[in-house]
């Protein structure tokens, strides 16, 4: 790719607040679906306020490669109800089937709070659910409540389902403090581990965490499968105490996710960042820079264990 990233990027609004000049609407936490022949759908969370309680998922879609879309629609599933609000990411999987992973946050013992306990840091109660759509996203399962196979309590809702080459699907999360900052594992990245497609959820892998520090957390983190077979964490690192974003940090494994090397820095001063396959060790990376404005893409190789970095250049900001 040599030094530069050289590519021209087009796209269109999913959504516009068709009467701001009466009613707020926020959308935010895309998931883009390509489908096929131009056609793209894309989930997202629209509420009042950033963390208000009517937050509903909606579903916009594309048919000619982005350039404009449908109205936004509800996704088509039973309603939470007053009192919780809720959020998606979605993929689709290598059969078709869109597997939209939602988690609700229960705040009907917290009216008139945020999502968090500014004291504590610790979430209102929440809970992971999985609904799947074999039609292109037009029709819905009815919602499958995930147990998950330690405690939390509570959750990070960081990415989609991630399936990996040998069947396996990945729910990639964080723990986090209940309201009062119970916090019985500490803070860790972790992936649950699902052989029946999202039927169970027996197995974690513990992929990243720093006990000896007690409050490092790892946030908004994904896991992708490189070509050799290898696994690639990556996440957005905050130290707690010193209320500073540490750099963004990546973890391998070679054993399929039995065991983890520890993690270290990317060198890329940002939050969230999403991984991108792109060849043998090769991958692109698309993150929040903090160090200067924007959204950014990261050319980087993976030799052996070592994260290096190539080209970069913005994508907007």
């Amino acid at each position: 790719m040599g030094d530069e990233l050289a590519f021209d990027v087009e796209t269109g609004v999913v959504f516009r607040n068709p009467n701001a000049h009466i009613s707020s609407r926020h959308a935010y936490f895309p998931s883009a679906i390509p489908l096929g022949n131009g056609e793209i759908l894309v989930s997202y969370n629209t509420g009042e306020a950033f963390e208000s309680e009517d937050l509903r998922v909606h579903l916009s879609r594309s048919s000619d490669g982005g350039r404009t879309w449908s109205d936004a629609a509800r996704l088509p599933v039973p309603d939470v109800g007053a009192g919780v609000s809720e959020g998606v990411k979605m993929a689709r999987v290598s059969d078709g089937t869109i597997v939209g992973l939602l988690q609700r946050h229960d705040r009907r013992e917290f009216s008139g709070e945020g999502l968090t306990n500014p004291e504590t840091l610790g979430f209102v109660p929440t809970r992971f659910e999985t609904t799947t759509s074999t039609d292109g996203g037009r029709t819905w399962s009815t919602p499958v409540r995930v147990a998950p196979p330690l405690e939390g309590p509570e959750w990070e809702l960081c990415c989609p389902i991630t399936e990996l080459t040998d069947g396996r699907w990945l729910l990639v999360s964080a723990t986090w403090p209940d309201w009062e900052g119970r916090l019985p594992n500490g803070h860790q990245l972790v992936a649950f581990v699902s052989n029946d497609r999202g039927a169970s959820w027996p197995e974690c892998m513990r992929v990243m965490s720093e006990p000896e520090s007690e409050a490092v957390i790892f946030w908004e983190s994904k896991i992708v499968e490189l070509l050799d077979g290898r696994l690639l964490a990556v996440a957005w690192c905050h130290d707690l105490p010193g209320a500073v974003d540490r750099p963004n940090q990546f973890a391998i494994s070679a054993d399929g996710g039995a065991s983890w090397t520890r993690h270290r820095s990317t060198d890329l001063i940002g939050q969230t960042q999403t991984p991108l396959v792109i060849g043998q060790d090769h991958v692109l990376v698309v993150y929040r820079r903090t160090d200067e404005p924007g959204l950014w893409l990261q050319e980087v190789r993976i030799e052996g264990d070592d994260w290096v970095n190539r080209a970069a250049r913005p994508l907007s900001g």
